[in-house]
């Protein structure tokens, strides 16, 4: 039964909404970058508030292997 089993299709990935994750995420970076040089480690600023929920919000209505090709993306360009 297993070795002529037909896969289970995959996730869908889709192109744009991994785009997305991928920019919130760079965002998300630049605005913790932004609250470190700004020497207030104890306070986050409201940007990184505002990015940090964009793409909590964005990664709540991808898919696993959209959200997971997107930490793949960052990772590999020293994000993260």
């Amino acid at each position: 039964m297993g070795l002529f089993k037909k896969n289970e299709p995959a996730e869908p990935v889709r192109r744009d909404r991994v785009m997305r994750l991928i920019k919130l995420g760079m965002d998300e970076a630049a605005a913790g970058d932004r609250e470190l040089s700004q020497g207030d480690q104890g306070n986050p600023t409201p940007d990184f508030d505002r990015a940090r929920r964009r793409l909590g919000e964005a990664s709540a209505t991808s898919t696993p292997a959209e959200v997971a090709a997107a930490q793949a993306a960052l990772e590999r360009n020293g994000y993260s």
